[in-house]
């Protein structure tokens, strides 16, 4: 576990290098939503935000789809240490970065005093600082609130009435269904990858067995 009261925090996970910048994390929240690409190519744009070297070639990175899924969960979601609860409603969606961009971008330059169009934090700090902004200082934090805001008994008609208008203002839709369906080509992509990755360890493997026999003969 890491501690950023006693750690620097991690760029490495099982030997591989991870991009690591808040903005890769707002970039995968926001691929997750999108409609328009399928899950292999989702996939094949995730590996490059997370895994791309500055002169644009792709350095090494998890070998089969379900590292790869470890991984991205990993950065994710490595800095979150409390109890993990569901939501009531499974299509309840607290935030959008792209609906909430201006309250979190003018939040964080008026209690934070940093300003994230220019920024290159770490994902786990960005995470950190963005849930545990102070309610009454935080128009996010409200906006959170409000979408969660239910009538109390006995509450006015007054009361409802804008506790409705608030929902209508700020709600969001609901979140699209992620459901892994590939098409046959698809897995036949992925299967040739898995199989491709598979002889090239055994291949180093080999290599390496080479090397000490070798070596041993010397």
């Amino acid at each position: 576990m890491n501690n950023i009261l006693l750690d620097d925090l991690p760029h490495e996970w099982n030997g591989y290098i991870v991009n690591t910048w808040f903005q890769i994390g707002v970039q995968l929240s926001l691929l997750q939503e999108d409609k328009d690409i399928s899950d292999m190519e989702r996939a094949e744009i995730m590996i490059r935000l997370l895994f791309e070297n500055a002169d644009g070639s792709i350095r090494e990175f998890p070998q089969s789809m379900e590292e790869l899924e470890q991984c991205i969960k990993w950065f994710m979601n490595g800095w979150y240490l409390d109890n993990v609860v569901e939501p009531e409603k499974k299509e309840l969606r607290m935030m959008d970065y792209d609906i909430d961009q201006w309250r979190i971008y003018a939040d964080f330059l008026q209690i934070y005093h940093i300003d994230l169009s220019v920024s290159d934090m770490h994902w786990w700090m960005f995470q950190g600082l963005l849930w545990n902004m102070p309610m009454e200082q935080s128009s996010f934090m409200q906006c959170l609130e409000i979408r969660q805001k239910k009538p109390r008994k006995g509450a006015t008609a007054a009361e409802k009435k804008a506790i409705e208008m608030g929902h209508k203002r700020f709600d969001l839709k609901p979140k699209r269904k992620l459901v892994k369906a590939y098409t046959t080509e698809e897995e036949k992509k992925i299967d040739a990858y898995d199989e491709m990755m598979a002889k090239a360890k055994q291949k180093k493997a080999a290599g390496i067995e080479a090397l000490v026999e070798f070596k041993k003969q010397l």
